[in-house]
């Protein structure tokens, strides 16, 4: 329960991931939150050791919590479906959900040495998801997740 972190190193040495402040619950379901964000570790310059980069168009599918697939921010923003054909596959494209690079590129996967955009897709070297631990009785903040119900 609470917010979750995900962590991705590919095997060129990019180190990316995302925020997702209402964590995952495996509900199916598209999840809004203008709180979300994806982020670069790597730099792309000595001058810029990191960047982050926004939700757009307001809250909605900021991420995608489906109990048989991997973590996915946006429709197609950072989607890492740990396939079993694939496991270490993850693909990105930029724009529709999370904002592009400020000199327009729209895949989250850099060339560590020069910046310059590696495509849609990479292979990825590990993972990690770090998720909030909160007491029994702690509020956790933005969890408003539900069962789908028809009201």
């Amino acid at each position: 329960k609470g917010g979750g972190l995900v962590v991705c190193t590919t095997t060129t040495g990019l180190v990316c991931g995302g925020y997702n402040p209402k964590g995952w619950v495996g509900y199916g379901e598209a999840r809004g939150s203008i709180a979300a964000f994806l982020f670069v570790m790597t730099p792309r310059s000595a001058t810029q050791p990191a960047v982050k980069l926004r939700k757009v168009g307001g809250p909605g599918l900021a991420q995608m919590d489906m109990p048989e697939t991997g973590p996915s921010f946006g429709a197609d923003s950072l989607v890492i479906p740990l396939a079993r054909e694939n496991p270490k596959y993850a693909r990105s494209k930029l724009g529709s959900y999370y904002e592009r690079f400020e000199d327009g590129t729209n895949s989250l996967f850099l060339d560590v040495g020069t910046g310059r955009n590696l495509g849609s897709s990479v292979t990825l070297k590990d993972m990690k998801v770090y998720q909030g631990v909160y007491g029994k009785d702690e509020y956790i903040p933005f969890t408003d997740a539900e069962p789908f119900a028809l009201y």
